[in-house]
């Protein structure tokens, strides 16, 4: 069973969107807990970090996290900067170059992560985000064998299949604190780990 994870973070925005200093910095705290061989046990070669990435570097690496994997391999998705839903609710993960009013062309969505997900061969698949309305994340997901039920999936962390770990719900916004390093949610990830 190998071990991939891809950690994104967005801090740094050319226009429309709050800076959000401690994005950068969660991705390293990340790493660090996943590194640990006591915790999480990845090496460091199968650890790919992305901070403020274009919209099609961010593409490429996200396709490429979830492509050519085993049945066995455990993949991990962590993203930390904003997090968007459009008028019609449908969320997505913001990059360097996204714009409030081209979302489709300049963001990722959560529809496009939920195919490359449901393509991958992989059976043990974490997504974490550290975003607003990260929540929005997992509607409309669905299983990859029939007669299983994705919200009991969803709960199971040590069980196989996909686990959503989000700062938020749906209609919420996350938080970053000044006197913290790293924003609210990823702060306390790592300190429970």
């Amino acid at each position: 069973m190998a071990k991939a994870a891809l950690l994104i973070g967005v801090g740094t925005y050319e226009s429309g969107f709050n800076p959000l200093p401690a994005a950068t910095r969660d991705v390293q705290a990340i790493k660090q807990v996943l590194q640990n061989p006591q915790i999480g046990g990845f090496d460091e070669l199968n650890i790919r970090t992305l901070e403020n990435p274009d919209p099609q570097r961010m593409r490429e690496e996200i396709e490429s996290l979830f492509a050519d994997r085993q049945k066995d391999d455990l993949l991990l998705l962590y993203f930390s900067g904003h997090g968007v839903k459009d008028d019609s609710g449908s969320f997505y993960l913001t990059n360097f170059r996204t714009r409030k009013n081209r979302l489709n062309s300049t963001a990722i969505s959560s529809d496009e992560i939920h195919r490359l997900m449901e393509a991958s061969r992989s059976k043990y698949q974490v997504v974490i985000l550290d975003c607003c309305f990260s929540g929005a994340f997992a509607t409309g997901m669905t299983a990859k064998a029939d007669g299983v039920n994705v919200s009991e999936q969803l709960n199971q962390l040590g069980g196989q299949g996909r686990a959503v770990l989000t700062s938020s719900s749906a209609v919420e916004y996350s938080f970053e604190q000044k006197e913290l390093d790293l924003s609210l949610y990823t702060h306390y990830l790592v300190e429970g780990i």
